[in-house]
């Protein structure tokens, strides 16, 4: 018999950072726990033990069973040794595991270790017909009854290839999207629906697959959540600049290493296999207890896998069964050769439009991208050169002669004259408002004016006085050439900006520099939440390092409190008057008044001992 008894035991003596890894696989409610005791049995409380069982597998459950009867690996490995159940773990790795979740209590070291199932744990797998000990050992797996031939595999590969240039794509203008705006988050989690259809039309997919592209940009450390909703980290840069392979190997790589380790077993076994109907069937024989997640994950699996390309109508491609048998690298080659190659030409139309005939190179894509504006991306992807992206390029720092360079390099039809006309009269209109800083109470200008702009001529000033989306700014005439405002530099420019006004930044000594990055408001910061199960822990480790004599004595209580509650027998260990010690195997059945009682088990008579003498409570096996 194994009780909460031994299991809180072996929770008192663990390490404070060991005791935290191997609680934060298991479902408690860390509020609710003061000592080992406590925590013992919110571990083995039903619904605690049903969800973790829910995901062991099939070796795993027949452990269980088997080390209801306490025994050591060996013993264990000889048990199950009659059957040949296509294993998805090893007997030792299973038992490893299984000490690591609390579901088998240990004793003893080294090759005397022997490990057992606690009571409450057998009790929740004699709750579940499909967790007998024969049931598990003799429902045999699935058979295979497709296999996916070669040219097959090759016909899916070809079906695949313009996805796997597609979510590169689309992460892309999921980037590109958060980098103009955040996207807000609710308060309970997730996008809220206006951000999910903004995103979904920047990267032209459907509002449905936003969550899962932005969890596999997340994932890949491009986006993160902060106080003003989701945002681009400063990796993202790179992975734009970077080529498509590698591109796609930076979302893949990282999305297998979030992989739920269910799933990886069972594609260890099956990665060969169909992975719709096929993997289900399997995947429920090797989680018997797994009805509940198994549909829910394997669908978010194949959802995925089929937007990262991985897969075509549930069949896995070569770069699939690479990443799965040989790892990401090994994926990415066999991508390569799949994505059509990067060009560098191409073909500018008299309607300002853009042609790419094919995936232009990230460093070109990057820096059209200033002037241009994407009216669809794909393999084949246009754009829209406008003035306001030339103006753009301009006040970054672009001429007119670098920006023809730039089109007539990439262009395999020349400059049309209506783009060269545009970029020169651009080029001609460019820093025709210039906006700089004053210093608060400089001499002729309003006390609170913090900005000045200016302006060629007086025509350009009186537009902006009777401009009514400027009334904001609240302007003021300084004279024909000048007027100011109360707002920050930063924010005149980008409201003149937003109008389409051509104009420029001049820093202190009145040199054109970089416009400033758009500032958005900032979210109060949330308040950390906390971390009870942290807290927990180390108020449980800190109470056992604190050994001294009341807490000796406060945890032997618990433990022979747990011990008549239980109804257990133990092995008690009792001072003697002369400073030896001796042992009584005894069935507690009551503590009080400085008094243990209870019955003997060896003379089977009841017994009254003072508490003091106590010194050490065992569980009697």
């Amino acid at each position: 018999m194994t009780s909460a008894l031994d299991l809180a035991g072996v929770l008192r003596g663990a390490p404070a950072d060991d005791l935290l890894r191997r609680l934060a696989a298991r479902q408690l409610r860390p509020a609710s726990v003061h000592d080992a005791f406590d925590l013992a049995d919110v571990l083995l409380e039903p619904a605690s033990v049903r969800d973790v069982l829910s995901r062991l597998d099939r070796t795993e459950l027949r452990v269980l069973q088997s080390a209801r009867v306490p025994a050591d690996a060996t013993t264990l490995a000889d048990r199950l040794a009659d059957s040949d159940d296509d294993a998805l773990s090893p007997v030792d790795a299973a038992i490893d595991h299984l000490v690591d979740l609390f579901l088998l209590v240990p004793s003893g070291d080294g090759s005397d270790r022997v490990v057992a199932t606690p009571d409450a744990v057998g009790e929740r797998l004699d709750d579940d017909p499909l967790l007998s000990a024969d049931r598990l050992a003799d429902e045999r797996p699935p058979v295979v009854l497709e296999a996916v031939a070669e040219i097959d595999r090759e016909a899916v590969d070809a079906r695949s290839a313009e996805r796997l240039y597609a979510v590169v794509i689309e992460v892309a203008e999921i980037l590109r999207a958060l980098e103009l705006s955040p996207a807000r988050e609710l308060a309970k989690g997730g996008l809220a629906l206006p951000e999910a259809r903004r995103l979904a039309e920047a990267a032209r997919v459907d509002a449905d697959d936003v969550a899962t592209l932005l969890g596999i940009t997340t994932r890949a450390g491009l986006a993160r959540t902060s106080p003003d909703g989701w945002v681009v980290t400063d990796d993202s840069s790179d992975w734009l600049a970077s080529s498509w392979p590698d591109r796609w190997e930076a979302l893949t790589r990282s999305w297998v290493d979030s992989l739920p380790p269910e799933i990886v077993a069972v594609l260890r076994q099956r990665v060969e296999t169909s992975w719709g109907e096929p993997l289900r069937e399997y995947t429920l024989w090797a989680y018997p207890a797994g009805a509940a997640w198994v549909p829910e994950r394997l669908a978010a699996f194949s959802r995925s896998a089929e937007l990262l390309g991985l897969s075509s109508g549930g069949v896995p491609t070569s770069a699939a069964l690479a990443l799965f048998h040989e790892g990401p690298a090994a994926a990415r080659a066999r991508v390569a050769d799949l994505l059509p190659d990067a060009v560098e030409q191409v073909y500018l139309q008299h309607d300002l439009t853009v042609v790419s005939p094919g995936p232009l190179a990230p460093a070109l894509d990057a820096r059209l991208r200033v002037i241009a504006d994407v009216e669809s991306a794909g393999l084949a992807a246009t754009y829209r050169i406008t003035e306001g992206g030339v103006q753009r390029a301009l006040s970054a720092g672009e001429t007119a002669d670098s920006l023809r360079e730039f089109l007539s390099g990439i262009s395999a039809t020349g400059i049309p004259q209506p783009l060269d006309y545009l970029v020169q009269q651009s080029a001609e209109r460019h820093g025709r408002f210039r906006v700089s800083s004053i210093e608060p109470g400089a001499p002729g200008f309003p006390g609170d004016a913090l900005t000045l702009v200016e302006a060629d001529d007086h025509t350009s000033i009186d537009t902006l006085e009777v401009d009514h989306a400027l009334a904001p700014l609240a302007l003021r005439r300084i004279d024909g050439l000048r007027i100011a405002s109360r707002f920050e530099r930063d924010t005149v420019f980008w409201a003149l900006g937003d109008e389409r006004y051509p104009v420029v930044v001049l820093d202190d000594s009145g040199s054109s520099v970089t416009p400033p990055l758009r500032r958005r408001p900032r979210r109060p910061v949330p308040v950390p939440a906390r971390d009870q199960l942290r807290e927990m822990v180390e108020r449980l480790t800190s109470d056992s390092e604190g050994s001294d004599e009341s807490t000796d004595r406060a945890w032997i209580a618990r433990q022979l409190d747990a011990a008549v509650k239980g109804r257990l027998t133990v092995t008690l260990t009792i001072a003697q008057p002369d400073g030896s010690t001796s042992t009584l195997d005894m069935e507690p059945t009551g503590v009080g008044g400085g008094r243990l009682r209870g019955r003997d088990k060896k003379s089977d008579v009841e017994r009254t001992l003072p508490l003091s003498h106590v010194v050490a409570v065992s569980s009697s096996r």
